[in-house]
């Protein structure tokens, strides 16, 4: 006989035991009253008594309890004693960085010269726009696209003539500040003109424009301006009212 013949052998002999002794202890508890058994069953416990009686196997493994659904559509229930992990599995969300050019050095710093002379080719667009509304409002007739018309080659001239001024400011303040250093080198105190000075020079240089293209236009012109004057004094609120 071998060895594993004669361990099962001797696990029938011990399990053929163990039933006799239950029954056995099954007749000695039949025998006894109710209130016999409950003080047994608080004395032993719970657990024990139940196991003498129905025979449970302390060593037996519960089964876990199957969720089934009823409709493949409807959500999985879950058991409540299983706890929930604390890191949930997010899904990152890349940040959007909002860059501005004006204040990123990695853009480089504004060079005005270097900007009005990389788009330069605007102000020939501009012209050439300017020529094509002329010639295009010698030729119709529609009193509603004419005056359509007038309004944005009036648009494009005030452009080209801002455009023409800034290049002649930028001029000037390129001579004044040659002359600055020309001043400095030959050790006298240049003079540094304020707003007022420089505000009032350049009123004087645009009349002197305007009365090169003519005295209606010098007209046209105060007749505008007196009209702005008249709105901001109409806006500027009275003190005491």
């Amino acid at each position: 006989m071998t060895s594993s013949e004669e361990d099962s052998n001797h696990s029938e002999e011990e399990q053929e035991q163990e039933d006799d002794e239950r029954l056995a202890i099954k007749k000695e508890i039949s025998s006894l009253s109710f209130e016999a058994l409950q003080k047994l069953k608080e004395r032993i416990g719970a657990k024990v008594y139940k196991e003498v009686i129905f025979g449970e196997n302390k060593n037996a493994k519960k089964e876990p309890k199957i969720f089934k659904r009823e409709n493949k559509n409807r959500p999985r229930e879950m058991s409540s004693k299983k706890p929930v992990s604390m890191l949930q599995n997010v899904v990152p969300v890349k940040k959007k960085e909002v860059r501005d050019p004006r204040f990123d050095p990695l853009c480089g710093n504004f060079d005005k010269n270097e900007f009005s002379t990389n788009y330069g080719f605007l102000s020939d667009i501009r012209v050439n726009d300017i020529k094509a509304i002329r010639a295009e409002l010698k030729q119709t007739t529609d009193p509603d696209k004419e005056k359509e018309l007038r309004r944005l080659l009036q648009r494009l001239n005030d452009q080209e003539k801002a455009k023409k001024r800034n290049k002649i400011q930028m001029n000037n303040l390129e001579i004044e500040k040659q002359q600055v250093e020309n001043k400095f080198k030959q050790g006298i105190q240049p003079h540094f003109k304020n707003k007022s000075e420089l505000r009032v020079e350049s009123l004087v240089k645009q009349y002197e424009e305007l009365k090169k293209e003519g005295t209606g236009r010098i007209q046209r012109h105060l007749k505008r301006r007196q009209q702005k004057v008249k709105k901001k004094s109409f806006k500027t609120p009275i003190i005491g009212s």
